[in-house]
């Protein structure tokens, strides 16, 4: 084994966070995110008289990118902790609150470049990974524990 492996495998057995799963997980979360906001335009297009389209789609992107994403990155991230803590024996939650802090820090920039009243509602999906990291580690640790 090589001595990065060597080290990499000693910081993750001494914290017990699977760093790995911890970052693919939050990039995961992110495209998944992406993809939801994607779909929801591409529905909402379908929607929209055709000379309403070009206007139309300036907005719903915002509109889309307001409402929807906070709820899906919180839903992706859910997810993606429970595929992170798949082989965990303990530490399920600190995993979990991993994958929403990394998964914020690849978010955090947007925030600079937001309109000021738009910097509300992403504190506020910030808080949802956070908080969907934490409920994803105890979900996986309440299954764990009754399947021991």
């Amino acid at each position: 084994m090589s001595t990065i492996e060597t080290r990499a495998n000693s910081t993750s057995e001494k914290s017990g966070i699977r760093w790995g799963r911890v970052f693919a997980a939050a990039v995961l979360s992110e495209a998944a995110v992406i993809a939801i906001l994607v779909a929801a335009s591409a529905v909402y297009s379908f929607t929209v008289p055709p000379e309403q389209t070009r206007l139309a789609a300036r907005d719903i992107g915002e509109l889309v990118g307001y409402y929807v994403a906070p709820p899906a990155g919180a839903l992706a991230t859910f997810v993606l902790v429970l595929w992170v803590a798949r082989k965990l024996e303990s530490k399920f939650i600190i995993n979990g609150i991993a994958v929403g802090v990394v998964s914020v820090l690849l978010t955090v920039g947007f925030l600079a470049a937001a309109k000021p009243e738009d910097r509300p509602m992403y504190l506020v999906a910030f808080a949802l990974r956070i908080v969907a990291g934490y409920l994803g580690g105890w979900v996986a640790q309440q299954r764990r524990s009754r399947h021991s």
